[in-house]
């Protein structure tokens, strides 16, 4: 049996550490899984861009399935916080679930997926935000604690990845959620539909606990864009119109990598989304 299935990058606008509450938008970078499941293999045979990798997260993740050959393609940067794991998982359960002829209710994808990050200690709050933003492109608000949607909002427009040399700061839990006033500033200003002050002081927040310079935030905010730290870093995102975009790409290039792209405005894969994935009010 097989089958194929693709999910994007997510980029942050607001992280959910701090409270549960977390934003995610997609972006038009591409994790691609093939997978194969076969009765005589012993175990999981993983590759990841041609080369055989450790196969011990797809044999928790596929346990209630069997054993199969899953072969991964992906342009998204991992440990960059650009939802790289996310991205993987959704589309390894997505093609499982295309392999068994299973429904593709994005309700279950997205659950299963926290679920197992959890789990596997991939994620501290499941990253529910991350995973439903890649799967269903748009902008997300969720409870990661509820694992539930409180807002999607399909949106359109260039995005722009800085990845810069420096390396991933240390995370540490009672740091980030010692004091949350900038979160829940940010948490506010989402909900309004303001993801540029948004980013913006989650940034603040989030660059500050962490250590990574604000500088790239900063300059990015004397052009009409929305911009910030995404996930833990070390990677900053952006989005806003191809002008904007283009001018704030000549100033990021001084801080390392910039990687131009699009914004994510429809699902990676035709999946079901239930009314009851989103939480009721």
């Amino acid at each position: 049996m097989k089958g194929r299935a693709k999910a994007y990058a997510a980029g942050t606008v607001i992280n959910a550490l701090a409270t549960g509450i977390g934003s995610a938008f997609g972006i038009e970078l591409e994790t691609r899984v093939d997978v194969c499941f076969e009765e005589d293999l012993k175990h999981s045979i993983l590759y990841v861009n041609g080369k055989e990798s450790n196969a011990s997260l797809v044999e928790k993740v596929l346990h209630k399935f069997g054993k199969a050959v899953v072969n991964v393609e992906s342009e998204i940067p991992r440990r960059s916080g650009l939802g790289s794991s996310s991205a993987f998982m959704n589309a390894l359960i997505t093609a499982t679930f295309k392999a068994f002829g299973q429904e593709l209710d994005a309700f279950k994808i997205l659950t299963m997926n926290a679920r197992n990050s959890l789990d596997c200690g991939i994620s501290y709050t499941g990253a529910f935000d991350d995973a439903s933003a890649s799967l269903l492109g748009g902008i997300v608000i969720s409870n990661n604690l509820k694992m539930k949607l409180v807002k999607w909002e399909k949106i359109s427009g260039e995005a722009l990845v800085l990845i810069p040399p420096w390396k991933r700061g240390e995370v540490s839990l009672e740091r980030i959620r010692s004091d949350v006033s900038l979160v829940s500033k940010a948490i506010e200003g989402a909900l309004k539909g303001d993801y540029r002050n948004a980013m913006l002081n989650n940034s603040k927040h989030y660059c500050s606990v962490i250590g990574y310079p604000i500088e790239p935030v900063e300059k990015a905010i004397e052009f009409n864009v929305c911009a910030g730290l995404s996930g833990n870093g070390p990677a900053y995102v952006a989005f806003g119109n191809s002008r904007d975009i283009r001018e704030l790409e000549g100033v990021w290039e001084e801080y390392g990598e910039v990687v131009r792209t699009k914004l994510v405005e429809e699902p990676a894969e035709e999946v079901n989304v239930p009314g009851y994935l989103f939480l009721q009010s």
